[in-house]
């Protein structure tokens, strides 16, 4: 009998926002499958290990390069994928964990996609959102009665026309661009409608208030919410 693949999200940091799911299916797996990028830190293991005994566990890394380069990433999944599919061939359940949710900019998906398509059965399993973290994080709401949402990628140009309309947005995924972000955000007349969150739940959090204080050594895991209206800075 095959095994099941579940890409499960475990919430932006903090461990205690893991889902009870979550939590139950790491410990009921086989295998925990983790994502690598191009260092030693590993984020989302951290985090689990903090809720769940893993040492006993079988362990498989999963490198993703962090780059835009197609052919890599391509690859990157493809080798994942066949990775899982070896193990759901033992007949081994696999738990692939990603930070925040998998159906919100996560590379775990890709992954789901060609083991799918490969045959096999796999599961996603929601998980705590980075923005949702964030916007508790600064007490405030994403968004009131009748006001939009919009989820955007800062690191990419096109997302920035998408500022010029209504709605409350957020910025995700800005990385080395998010110096560029806060100027398209000032030239727009927006930082007092802005407020940052990097690291959110996890150590060495920061809480931007005013924009004019990040620099370009901002980490990956920085959060932009941009109102409608002026933030309260009381």
């Amino acid at each position: 009998m095959k095994g099941k693949l579940f890409c499960v999200g475990i919430g932006p940091g903090d461990p205690e926002l893991l889902t009870l799911k979550a939590v139950r299916l790491l410990k009921e797996c086989d295998v925990i499958a983790m994502p690598k990028g191009d260092n030693e830190v590993m984020t989302a293991k951290d985090i689990i290990k903090q809720v769940v005994e893993i040492d006993e566990k079988e362990q498989l890394y999963i490198h993703m390069p962090m780059t835009k380069d197609a052919d890599l990433m391509n690859k990157a999944h493809q080798f994942g994928a066949e990775e899982i599919v070896k193990l759901l061939d033992a007949g081994k359940n696999v738990v692939f964990i990603t930070l925040g949710c998998p159906t919100v900019y996560a590379t775990c998906i890709y992954v789901h996609k060609l083991v799918l398509a490969a045959g096999y059965e796999s599961e996603l399993v929601a998980g705590v959102t980075s923005f949702c973290a964030v916007a508790a994080k600064l007490n405030v709401s994403l968004c009131e009665r009748s006001e939009p949402l919009i989820i955007l990628p800062g690191s990419y140009k096109e997302s920035m026309r998408f500022l010029d309309g209504p709605g409350n947005k957020v910025l995700m995924k800005s990385a080395s661009e998010i110096q560029k972000v806060r100027d398209e955000l000032e030239e727009r007349d927006l930082l007092n409608n802005a407020a940052m969150v990097e690291r959110c739940g996890l150590p060495g959090e920061k809480i931007y208030r005013n924009l004019k204080e990040i620099d370009d050594k901002s980490s990956y895991f920085s959060i932009i919410l941009v109102k409608e209206k002026e933030f309260d800075r009381a």
